[in-house]
């Protein structure tokens, strides 16, 4: 079994909590054993470790000294930023989610984990970079017909159309419509429907013809395509109608959905 690098960030369990510092599980090395000394729980002083660590708590540390002899792995909790802090512990979840994806893969096809992660992780992963970026690919739609085996087309698609759901990119905007013709309502109605009839896209009215109008997709450059020609078709219908129309787009772009 392997052994992290020295000044590697790998992902722990505290098991127990001494007075002098804390024993852990690697969680990303079969739960190999490393110590962290109280002199690095914090890079302030320690009054009471007990007040720092929690028995049972997942943290990032860092890889200090590694003595393979004695089987011995000294670690650190402090000088670790909280951005790197976190960005590791986004990588291990997600790593440990793709790994989860696999094991139900060679469950369902009955094969080993390791020959199912050889087969479709490794060359997806040197495809899109990680395994879950391209399971999004594949609800999207995306064609992986020349990256995996034949055999293996048909259980992915299940595998991914059962437990991924692709975050949506959502884009908002304001749009102002007024006419001073009789029957304006009726033509600012059908205006309107423009976009509604756009998949995707949706009205909410603000009040005094002001309207908020909002376009979502699975990827920010589509939510645009989609937006912008909802934009068009209700500009268009505007200006045949003599329907004062100006729309501006929000600055901020919001994503919704589960990732």
């Amino acid at each position: 079994m392997d052994y992290p690098d020295r000044n590697e960030l790998v992902v722990v369990k505290i098991t127990q909590v001494l007075d002098y510092g804390v024993f852990v599980e690697l969680l990303e090395y079969g739960n190999r054993r490393g110590f962290v000394h109280i002199s690095n729980v914090s890079s302030s002083w320690v009054k009471n470790i007990r007040n720092l660590v929690k028995m049972n708590q997942v943290r990032v540390a860092k890889v200090l000294n590694i003595d393979l002899d004695k089987k011995q792995i000294d670690l650190s909790f402090a000088s670790i930023s909280p951005q790197r802090e976190k960005q590791k512990m986004v990588e291990f979840k997600q790593v440990n989610r793709e790994e989860k994806l696999i094991a139900l893969l060679a469950k369902q096809e009955k094969k080993e984990f390791d020959e199912t992660w050889e087969q479709v992780a490794d060359p997806l992963i040197e495809e899109y970079g990680s395994l879950y970026k391209a399971f999004e690919k594949v609800a999207l739609g995306e064609d992986i017909n020349k990256l995996i085996e034949a055999k293996w087309l048909a259980p992915v698609k299940e595998l991914v159309e059962k437990n991924i759901v692709v975050s949506e990119k959502t884009l908002k905007g304001i749009l102002k419509l007024s006419t001073l013709q009789d029957d304006g309502l009726e033509l600012v109605k059908q205006v309107l429907k423009e976009i509604e009839a756009v998949k995707g896209c949706s009205v909410l009215y603000k009040g005094a013809g002001v309207f908020v109008i909002s376009c979502s997709s699975p990827t920010f450059k589509e939510t645009e395509k989609t937006l912008k020609s909802a934009v068009e078709k209700a500009e268009n219908k505007a200006k045949k109608t003599k329907v004062s129309f100006a729309f501006e787009l929000s600055s901020d772009k919001k994503r919704s959905g589960k990732e």
